[in-house]
């Protein structure tokens, strides 16, 4: 090397190495991956401090679920069967969206984060790196029911292809210590659409043939064990799976029968028959109906995955504070919180809309819940009740503060990144990526380990902090000056 090139190859050497330690100064780890990744070497996950998981081995992962839940002093709290340790869930629904084909014939925007034709491995991975990195823990999905290319694919078993893609999103998962929750709107057809057809219509209709009627229960059971018995099959990762939620947010159809009958008797999956003249017992119907589903859904499940947690989520009932009038969904979600057997509860509740968190509180009767855990499996800011997306990161950080009082043990931003919407206009909630990342900072675990106190206000400006530009800075530079560092 001549020497003019020794000189110019030293200055820009230096120059690389000043910028790097003030990257690194301003309080980025991305370098440090980078450097790791570009030498083969997987990243420490000790490096990142992760209250719900440590290393987990082998690849394969164990078939026993490393999460459980325990009472301590009559308070119900998850906690990792390996370590012993409590658990917090804290991290995100990743949600991808597409236009595509329903199974028969419209085009429908549905939920495509495993679809063949639609599954982004590389963006997943991604995703999973940099939850990693802010410390979360728990990842939210969706199984796409209703689509070619989605679960059911329009055949009596279960896709193949969107089983290896599911799998391939656990391992990914696995590897950067975060797990994941699966939950789903409603049933695919085939088999399962089969056994709802054969109850359906003149006696239950809509969702209530799934939650009312013995023919749905059984499809429900049957959809679960088949679920899980691929996921066996196909080698998943177990114990990377966090809980299965037997819905997204489960109601009744009060417009459909029976609900919409004035007369008749009914006789329901739990073998109880209910008089529809009489208001009483279609409300009894539905409260012990609801138990009944879920404790028979969840013993399904433990018949294959005996370790398994099994949850169920819901949004916000009508009463005793008015909401969401005129919708015909209609749910009391006491019995499912204080009478079923499921293992958690997921409820949903976004700030700066109709209800105060305490309004929300109210209408699902929680009534200081402390034995079984709850999660607040989505919680969001729309663009249209907060001004800009400072305001928004600061209402989510106080809206996770004052949940803790009400006895949340976990928490799920909706959603991580989605930036798809049907009409390719502005997603109408912020995302924790939006903009520069301002409500990724103020919930995430690396900034407020302690979610029920501030710890981290809302994001300042800056150009070097967790930005594109640092993260494509460290990808250009890492194997250049690891070169240079072992030459």
């Amino acid at each position: 090397m001549k020497h003019k090139d020794k000189r110019a190859f030293v200055i820009s050497a230096s120059i690389i190495l000043m910028i790097t330690i003030y990257f690194l100064m301003a309080g980025s780890s991305c370098f440090r991956d980078e450097m790791l990744a570009a030498s083969g070497t997987p990243t420490p996950i000790a490096w990142v401090y992760l209250p719900l998981i440590s290393k987990m081995e082998p690849e394969n992962g164990s078939s026993e679920h490393r999460i459980g839940i325990r009472l301590v002093d009559g308070v119900g709290e998850f906690y990792d069967r390996v370590s012993g340790e409590k658990s917090v869930p804290r991290g995100n629904n990743y949600i991808r969206l597409a236009w595509q084909q329903h199974l028969w014939g419209e085009a429908t925007f549905y939920h495509s984060t495993f679809n063949i034709d639609f599954y982004d491995p590389s963006r997943a991975a991604q995703a999973l790196q940099r939850m990693r990195e802010n410390g979360y823990n728990v990842v939210r999905v969706f199984l796409n029911h209703c689509c070619a290319g989605g679960i059911g694919g329009g055949s009596e078993e279960l896709s193949t292809g969107y089983l290896d893609n599911v799998v391939d999103f656990l391992k990914k998962a696995r590897a950067n210590g975060i797990y994941v929750m699966f939950t789903l709107d409603w049933l695919p057809g085939g088999k399962y659409g089969a056994l709802i057809d054969a109850a359906c219509c003149e006696t239950f209709d809509g969702a209530n043939v799934h939650f009312l009627s013995a023919e749905g229960l059984q499809a429900n059971q049957l959809f679960f064990q088949d679920f899980l018995k691929e996921l066996i099959a196909h080698d998943a990762p177990l114990d990377a799976i966090f809980a299965y939620e037997l819905r997204n947010e489960l109601a009744f159809d009060s417009n459909e029968p029976p609900l919409s009958l004035s007369s008749g008797l009914v006789t329901t999956a739990n073998g109880e028959t209910y008089d529809m003249a009489v208001p009483e017992d279609k409300k009894r119907m539905m409260d012990e109906g609801l138990v009944y589903w879920v404790d028979q859904v969840r013993a399904a499940i433990l018949k294959v995955d005996s370790t398994a947690l099994v949850g169920v989520g819901f949004f916000h009932p009508q009463e005793p504070n008015p909401t969401r009038i005129g919708d015909p969904r209609i749910i009391d979600t006491y019995p499912a919180i204080w009478e079923s057997s499921a293992d958690f509860i997921d409820l949903h509740l976004y700030p700066g809309t109709e209800l105060t968190l305490t309004q929300y509180v109210e209408n699902f009767k929680l009534n200081d819940m402390s034995r079984k855990p709850l999660v607040m499996g989505e919680f969001g800011a729309f663009r249209w009740a907060y001004p800009s997306l400072e305001t928004a990161a600061a209402a989510l950080q106080a809206w996770q503060i004052e949940s803790c009082q009400y006895g949340f043990d976990g928490w799920l931003l909706w959603t991580w990144d989605t930036d798809e919407t049907s009409t390719g206009e502005t997603p109408e909630i912020f995302s924790g990526l939006s903009g520069g990342g301002d409500i990724n900072h103020a919930l995430a675990p690396v900034n407020r380990p302690d979610p029920c106190a501030p710890g981290a206000g809302v994001k300042k400006k800056s150009p070097w902090a967790n930005e594109p530009l640092l993260r494509t800075f460290c990808r250009m530079n890492a194997r250049r000056w690891q070169s240079m560092a072992w030459r």
